[in-house]
C-alpha cells in the first residue's frame, strides 16, 4: 500500500515510557524540522506532560502532534494508516507486540522496535515476512543496543574486506569488551517472561543460531572458535580473552538473518560473539552460571552507574587470503537506552529518507534488520554519537 498521503512521517508509539521519552527527545533535537510525526500512547496526561519538555528542549520546532490509542485492535489498526513509520517501545513485544507488527503488515506501514526477545522475532518474521514484502513495507524488529552494533559492525566490516582486498568474509568474531550499564525494571520484566511464556521445544528452535536465515543458512554446524572448550574461555590475539555474552544468541541470529538476506558477507561466512572476560576462571564461571540461570544474572546489572559506556572490538578473516584480517574497534559513551534512541530515530530517517540505494530497497521490503539500511545508517549512528574505526591488517591469525 502507498504511504504517500499518509497524515504523519512518523508515529512514536510508547512515547512516554523511558526509551520512548530519549526516542522523541532525539527526534526533536536532531531529526529536520519538516518531519510530521506524532507521539502515540495511552495516557494523555503524560502524553501532553512529554510535549511540554519537548518544547523546552526545542521551542522554536512545532512540536509533535498526540495519537491516544487504547491499544485495541481497532485502534492500533487506525493508527498505522495515518502513518509512512511507526517505531514503536511497547514491551514485553510477545504480550504486545503482535498486533502492531500484523496491523503495520497489512497496511503496509514501515516498522521498527527495540525488541531483544529471540523466540518472539522468530514467530512474526516466518509469519509476516511474505506479506510485508508484498506490501513495500520494510519492517526491522530489534533495531536496538541488543543486535543492531553487532549487525551493523558486521556489515561493515564484510563490506570492507571485500572492498579493500575482494575477498569475502570466512570468520567474524565480535566482542563486547566493556559493559557499564545498569537495566531497567521493563527489560528485566522482558527477558524473565520470554522463558517463560514458550516451550522449551520453541526456545530450542528459535535460538538456534540460523533460526532467522531467509531462504538458505550455512551448510556446517553454528561456529564456534577454535580452543574454546567446556573451560568456558578462548583467547583471540586480536580482541583477547573471551567467554560467552549475555546477548550473544541475539546477536548471532539477527546477524546470520543478515547474511541470508545479502551478498555482502560470502558464502561461508561464520560469526560468534562473545564477551571480555578477566581470567580463564571468571571465564569458566560465567559460562557456567550464564548456561544454567540467566534470569539470576540478570538481577546485578540493575545496580546503578554513575557513568554509563560500552566498548566492543572485532576481528574478521578474509575467505581467500587468511593474513587478510580487519579489525575493528566501536565505542558508545552513554547508556544502552539513549543508543536504542539513536538507532530508532536514525533508521526511521533512513527508511523516509534514503540518500543512496540499500538492501532493504534492493529485497523490497520485508522483515529486515539494521544492516539492511546500509552505509547511510551506520553513518547516521556515527555522527549520534558511536565512534567506530576499522583498519586492515596483513597477519596471519591464531
Amino acid at each position: 500500500m502507498a504511504t504517500a498521503s499518509r497524515q504523519y512521517d512518523l508515529v512514536l508509539l510508547g512515547a512516554t515510557g523511558y526509551t520512548g521519552n530519549l526516542t522523541a527527545e532525539h527526534i526533536t533535537k536532531h531529526l529536520p524540522e519538516d518531519l510530521k510525526w506524532a507521539i502515540s500512547g495511552r495516557n494523555i496526561s503524560k502524553l501532553q506532560a512529554l510535549i511540554s519538555n519537548l518544547q523546552v528542549l526545542h521551542p522554536d520546532h512545532q512540536p509533535p502532534s498526540i495519537e491516544v490509542t487504547d491499544l485495541s485492535q481497532a485502534s492500533i489498526d487506525a493508527l498505522v494508516r495515518k502513518t509512512k513509520i511507526l517505531p514503536t517501545t511497547v514491551g514485553p513485544y510477545h504480550r504486545y507486540g503482535t498486533p502492531i507488527i500484523e496491523a503495520c503488515a497489512h497496511a503496509g506501514t514501515h516498522y521498527l522496535d527495540s525488541t531483544g526477545e529471540t523466540p518472539w522475532v522468530y514467530d512474526v518474521a516466518h509469519k509476516y515476512h511474505d506479506l510485508v514484502r508484498s506490501n513495500g513495507a520494510i519492517m526491522i524488529p530489534q533495531c536496538a543496543e541488543e543486535s543492531a552494533p553487532a549487525d551493523l559492525v558486521a556489515f561493515l566490516r564484510s563490506s570492507f574486506l571485500r572492498e579493500k582486498t575482494g575477498h569475502a568474509t570466512k570468520e567474524f568474531i565480535h566482542s563486547i569488551q566493556e559493559f557499564n550499564n545498569g537495566f531497567s525494571a521493563g527489560t528485566l520484566h522482558s527477558l524473565i517472561t520470554v522463558a517463560s511464556s514458550y516451550s522449551f521445544q520453541h526456545l530450542r528452535k528459535s535460538l538456534h543460531p540460523y533460526a532467522l536465515c531467509v531462504g538458505r543458512s550455512p551448510s556446517s554446524s553454528p561456529f564456534i572458535p577454535k580452543g574454546f572448550t567446556w573451560l568456558g574461555s578462548i583467547k583471540v590475539k586480536e580482541v583477547g580473552l573471551l567467554t560467552d555474552s549475555v546477548i550473544g544468541i541475539s546477536d548471532t541470529t539477527v546477524v546470520y538473518r543478515s547474511w541470508s538476506l545479502m551478498d555482502d558477507y560470502g558464502p561461508r561466512f561464520k560469526y560468534w560473539t562473545g564477551m571480555k572476560a578477566r581470567n580463564r576462571v571468571t571465564g569458566f564461571l560465567w559460562h557456567w552460571v550464564l548456561a544454567i540461570s540467566l534470569p539470576v544474572l540478570l538481577i546485578t546489572p540493575l545496580r546503578s552507574q554513575t557513568k554509563s559506556s560500552t566498548t566492543w572490538k572485532s576481528v574478521a578473516y578474509s575467505d581467500s587470503k587468511p593474513s587478510h584480517t580487519a579489525e575493528c574497534s566501536m565505542s558508545f559513551e552513554r547508556d544502552m537506552y539513549s543508543l536504542t534512541a539513536i538507532l530508532l530515530a536514525e533508521a526511521a530517517m533512513v527508511i523516509l529518507r534514503p540518500d543512496r540505494e540499500n538492501w532493504a530497497m534492493k529485497l523490497g521490503g520485508g522483515v529486515l534488520t539494521p544492516a539492511t539500511l546500509g552505509h547511510q545508517f551506520v553513518e547516521r549512528v556515527i555522527s549520534a554519537g558511536m565512534k567506530m574505526e576499522i583498519n586492515l591488517v596483513d597477519k596471519a591469525p591464531e
